[in-house]
């Protein structure tokens, strides 16, 4: 069915993105598929404690890649190294060198990249100014490992998604201006069938506008 062929294409398509440069096609061996090493998403977690890196790591292992950072320069400097192939931030407030708030202030990655703060600050002026640095989410502590989960799966989900759309939009995007670029080629082909001077003049135009706009 439709449904299926396109559930199927939406899989292979993952399993290409895992990788760069990377050709999945329904040929290849299913048991290939197993073999390969499974890819797992990134989570960079942020935090001077090492007790308590240590247990957002012991909750998150199983499913996620982590790596860690003990300060905020160090944050910066490994987020400069990923990018965007860090799926999620868990980031501390109060560090050494950088806190939080410097490393959200400084950088405009955070378009790109969800980050959580978790941290033991628990007034309102800290959570309200989290949020407006563009956090996704704001745990405080002690918390509870199976809620952390939740919510970590969850922002990482969503923010999959909202790139997906948006390479979706911006795809289309594309191929519309291909169809407007392909509709003026057309228009000055059949003026210039009809009338040379004018159809040399549309594309002369064409040429003109695109330079102006590079």
């Amino acid at each position: 069915s439709i449904e299926e062929a396109v559930n199927r294409a939406d899989k292979l398509m993952y399993q290409a993105k895992a990788t760069k440069n990377k050709v999945v096609t329904q040929k290849d061996k299913r048991e290939q598929y197993e073999k390969q090493i499974q890819i797992k998403q990134r989570i960079l977690v942020v935090d001077d404690s090492e007790m308590n890196r240590e247990i957002l790591c012991d909750m998150l292992k199983d499913d996620y890649e982590i790596i860690e950072a003990t300060n905020g320069q160090e944050c910066v400097s490994l987020i400069e190294q990923y990018g965007k192939e860090i799926s999620l931030v868990l980031l501390d407030i109060v560090m050494p060198v950088m806190d939080g708030f410097e490393i959200l202030n400084r950088n405009h990655w955070i378009e790109d990249v969800p980050v959580i703060m978790i941290s033991s600050e628990e007034s309102e002026n800290y959570i309200r100014k989290a949020f407006k640095f563009g956090v996704s989410d704001y745990i405080s502590r002690p918390f509870d490992s199976k809620v952390v989960y939740q919510r970590v799966f969850n922002t990482i989900k969503l923010y999959a998604k909202q790139r997906r759309l948006i390479s979706m939009v911006s795809d289309q995007m594309h191929e519309k201006e291909k169809n407007n670029q392909m509709m003026v080629e057309v228009l000055s082909q059949i003026m210039e069938f009809r009338n040379g001077e004018s159809g040399l003049h549309v594309v002369h135009i064409n040429t003109l506008t695109r330079l102006l706009l590079e």
